[in-house]
């Protein structure tokens, strides 16, 4: 069975192995848009009281120091601006689809939505500091670079402990999942991309790591996210090699990324996975 095949059969086992709320939709809609509204948010977001909810929750974090607290979507939009809301939303839709039924998923998943949120934070602070590609693109291909992991470990329960037995045997995580599955999670990622609706822009950022099977190097949202999920890789085990580049040769050649400024890319990147540390949930 070829990869194509397989992440057909794998999609199409159940209607929310890789489901978004409608709103989310909605939402990046009316914030990508010159003429969307804040009122215009406010309807849309709060015809969803657990999304709303959510939301209200986070705006009203510590992380946001608001000068008091906001009860409705409309102060939120008020309070912390239509960026930061468009961002919350996207992160509180695809946190649903890490959610576990068991205590060992329950533990697995969270760990990916923390290097999913902190993928995303870094690539859009960091490609907005080094104009490396839109930030708001960046951050939501960072989001949902992982997504693919949760659809497999959805789709066959009990199948990725398989995956991780094979990885702990040194071989890399795609590998793994391709002999387990017959495709890995960055083409179960791209395919649900282009499912959603998303830009093809967006959907060539998610090939975020090389296969040998790679007919052309990624493009530079692909990249962002290579060094990204590298940086948010340090902020969850730490640096193993500080000798080299913790990302692929790859990625810096695409970016134009000079030796002399990994450490530097690294620090930025780690402030800013810390700064959006309200995100972990």
């Amino acid at each position: 069975m070829d990869r194509a095949t397989a992440v057909a059969k794998i999609l199409s086992g159940g209607k929310d192995l890789a489901a978004l709320p409608q709103v989310v939709f909605k939402v990046m809609e009316i914030t990508g848009s010159d003429t969307g509204s804040a009122a215009e948010l406010e309807r849309v977001i709060v015809v969803d009281p657990g999304f709303s909810a959510k939301l209200l929750t986070i705006a009203n974090s510590a992380q946001f120091a608001l000068p008091r607290k906001v009860n409705s979507i409309k102060e939120a939009v008020m309070y912390i601006g239509v960026r930061q809301v468009r961002q919350t939303a996207m992160a509180v839709g695809v946190f649903d689809m890490f959610l576990g039924k068991t205590d060992a998923e329950s533990r697995r998943r969270r760990v990916w939505w923390r290097h999913s949120v902190d993928t995303g934070t870094a690539a859009r602070v960091l490609s907005e500091q080094f104009g490396w590609c839109d930030p708001n693109m960046a951050y939501t291909a960072g989001l949902l670079h992982w997504c693919g992991k949760t659809v497999l470990d959805k789709a066959n329960p009990g199948d990725y402990e398989k995956v991780l037995m094979v990885a702990e045997r040194g071989a890399p995580v795609w590998q793994a999942e391709s002999v387990v599955f017959g495709c890995d999670h960055r083409d179960i990622a791209i395919a649900s991309a282009h499912q959603w609706g998303f830009s093809p822009e967006l959907a060539d950022g998610l090939h975020y790591y090389a296969r040998p099977d790679d007919s052309t190097r990624g493009s530079n949202l692909a990249a962002a996210i290579s060094v990204a999920a590298s940086v948010a890789d340090i902020a969850l085990t730490g640096r193993k090699d500080v000798s080299r580049s913790p990302w692929s040769p790859w990625a810096s050649d695409v970016l134009g990324i000079p030796d002399e400024l990994t450490e530097n890319i690294i620090e930025r990147g780690l402030a800013a996975i810390t700064a959006g540390s309200h995100l972990h949930f």
